[in-house]
Order: C-alpha cells, then structure tokens, then sequence
C-alpha cells in the first residue's frame, strides 16, 4: 500500500518552496532542514530555522512597523487607517477607526474608539515581558485599548456566555471549550484561524524556553510545561479546530512577507498551513476534533451527502428560508479553496461537482445571513 503521506512529503520537498518563493518574498530554500520531518523533529526543525538570523526590535519600536504591517483601506477608501483585529467589521461599516500617528496610546480610556496600543496574543505575562517576545510583531497586533484590557491574558476559547462584547463582536466571558470552562475571550470568527497561527509559531519560535514559562501568571491554563506538545490538550484541540475554519487569508501572507523583511522570520504556519496537522497529529489530539462541529452559529440544518464520497458529486441540503443567500467554499487541509459558489433559496438538496479534487480530507464552509458552518467532506477514489 502506498504511503500517500510519505509520496506528499517527497513531492513537496521537491516543488513546495519553489512555488511558494515564487508568490512571496521567502527564499526558496528557507524551509529545506523541514522537509519530509514531523511530529516534535518538524518542529524542532522548523525552530531552528525562524529562530536563526533574527532581528530583535526594541519595544518602543513595535509602534512604529505596524503601520508596515497592519494597515488598511478604510471603508471610503480615502485613507490609510490601523487594521484592529478586534474592532475591523469585515461585513460591514466598521465602528470606528484609528490613524497610526495620532491615536496611539499607551493608557486604558475606558471606552473603546478612543485609542490604539499594542495586543501581545501570548500575554506578556505568561513570558515575563522578556525580550524578544515582547516585541515579536508575529504576535503582536495593534489593537483598540478597551479591547485590549478587556482581553487581559484570558486564553483565547469559544465563549457561550459572555459578561462584555466590544463593537465588533469580540467577548469575554465562559463557555465548554474541550472540557476548559473557565473565563476566556473570543475574537470574531473572521481572525480566529490568524489568532490560532500567531500562538502555534510562539510554541515553535520558542521552543527551548516555553516549558519554562508555565509558572507564570495564569499560564498554566494553556500551557502543559513542555517544549512539545507545549500547550494544554483543550488548546491544541481549539488552535487546530481554528486553523481549519479559518484558513490562511491574503492579509496573512502580506503581513508575513513584512515581518519578514522587518524581524528576518516567518510564521511558518502561514506559508505551509499543513505543518499544523503534521505537527500536532502526533499528539492524538486531532483526531478527537469534530471538523463537521466547527461551526459557531448553527442556525441552518446542514447536509453533506453521501460521505465519504467516492463519485464526483455531492449533495448539500440547507434549510433556508425564501429570499436567503448563503454562499460555499470547499477548501483543503492547505487553505486552498477549490469550489465555491452561492446557494440561493434552497429547500432541497444542491449538487456540488467534484470532478479533479483528488482524494483526502475536505473542509466545506457556509456563510451569509447570520449562518456560519463548517463540515468535513471524505473523498474516497476508487
């Protein structure tokens, strides 16, 4: 029987970095000592890599590159403004919006719209605000300060009940999060999968310190006092589960090149999103994630049918309601969408074609109107 997952590696060790340099600024042999590895040797390897030949920056200094790497159009596409995970509405107006030079802050105002500072993803309790993590621009995000405090260093979870909001729809509060039940904050399903990336690459990035650093503050919550698999079982079952919902988006990559030519490192995990799987599958973790529960808001019965598949159609059935639009992405454990399309008005089953998607494992995700769902597709060849 053939070993797809060892004819994938060699396949990807030959063409994989080629392709990859010719869209971005990576060296096309940067990732060459990871090839064909797993488990804790990929990761050690890939620490190895994005650990050599840094630049550290000073703290005072990370205000200055975010307008490098965080910035974007605001909605009348007249300016330049601060692009603030957790007050960007991707689905409309946003509630306010910031200017790189004149509303920084370093204080809390008490109200959100006020100001932006600086959101270590990783608190910088949990490393004792120690350099370079402190200002590692791979996890650190300019951010609202209401948000920011509001934030505090909760681990990042699923919230059921929440005590706070912000404006875009972040929250604090609790909910069930792979048996975790204590206080946590959700950002919006849109930055959930970049979230998941930035606190993956710190377990990498810092590997030989991060068993240290479970002592510290409310750390242990996340963190298991290893260099692998680092973090709590509850965590990497979350961070995986928000790696496949929401895969690498283009904002990702662009920030990735600049902090590149900015820090010297990469997020690894943004140029090569199967490394996740690779990783942490040797944990036996991953498989206990259910793919097709990863939706967040399940209004609308979904459908995929049959599956696995071994045809080249499938059948989905969405109860919608007359005039709703939802639309489709079917998307691979790498990010790489390859169907998509929109469902209008459905009450009964709508084939999607298959034909060319070699088999594997795929995620199907259904957004608009309020409905937000993803299920896992088994494509079995013959």
């Amino acid at each position: 029987m053939i070993n797809k997952t060892l004819v994938f590696s060699i396949f990807c060790s030959v063409v994989c970095s080629t392709i990859l340099a010719q869209t971005t600024n990576l060296p096309v042999n940067y990732y060459n000592n990871a090839e064909g590895l797993s488990c804790s040797s990929l990761k050690t390897a890939l620490f190895n890599i994005i650990s050599a030949n840094n630049k550290s920056l000073l703290y005072a200094d990370v205000l200055t590159v975010h307008p490098r790497t965080d910035k974007k159009r605001n909605d009348a596409n007249t300016a330049d403004v601060v692009w603030d995970m957790f007050s960007d509405n991707p689905k409309g107006p946003d509630p306010y919006t910031f200017n790189f030079e004149t509303d920084r802050c370093g204080q809390v105002n008490g109200q959100e719209g006020v100001c932006f500072n600086r959101e270590h993803l990783f608190p910088q309790s949990w490393f004792n605000s120690e350099l370079p993590m402190q200002s590692d621009i791979n996890h650190v995000f300019p951010t609202d300060s209401e948000v920011n405090a509001m934030k505090a260093n909760f681990p990042v979870g699923e919230v059921s009940s929440a005590s706070k909001t912000s404006l875009n729809g972040s929250k604090v509060g609790t909910g069930n999060n792979f048996g975790y039940t204590s206080t946590i904050f959700e950002p919006i399903n849109e930055y959930k999968g970049d979230i998941a990336r930035a606190l993956l690459y710190m377990a990498v990035r810092y590997e030989s310190q991060i068993a240290g650093w479970r002592t510290n503050s409310n750390a242990d919550n996340v963190l298991n006092g290893t260099s692998y698999p680092a973090f709590d079982d509850w965590h990497i079952k979350l961070l995986y589960k928000w790696h496949v919902q929401d895969p690498v988006s283009d904002k990702e990559k662009k920030r990735n090149d600049s902090v590149f030519v900015i820090l010297g490192n990469r997020n690894p995990f943004i140029d090569r999103p199967e490394w996740v799987f690779q990783i942490w599958s040797c944990t036996g973790l991953l498989g206990n994630t259910s793919v097709s529960s990863m939706g967040n808001r399940p209004s609308s019965d979904l459908s995929v049918y049959p599956n696995p598949v071994t045809g080249n159609q499938i059948q989905i059935k969405v109860e919608l309601s007359a005039g709703r639009q939802l639309n489709y992405e079917i998307v691979d454990l790498f990010g790489r969408i390859h169907r998509k399309g929109t469902l209008i008005n459905h009450q009964g089953p709508s084939p999607i074609n298959l034909i060319g998607l070699p088999e594997g494992l795929y995620i199907i995700r259904i957004r608009g109107n309020q409905i937000d769902q993803t299920g896992k597709i088994m494509i079995s060849r013959p």
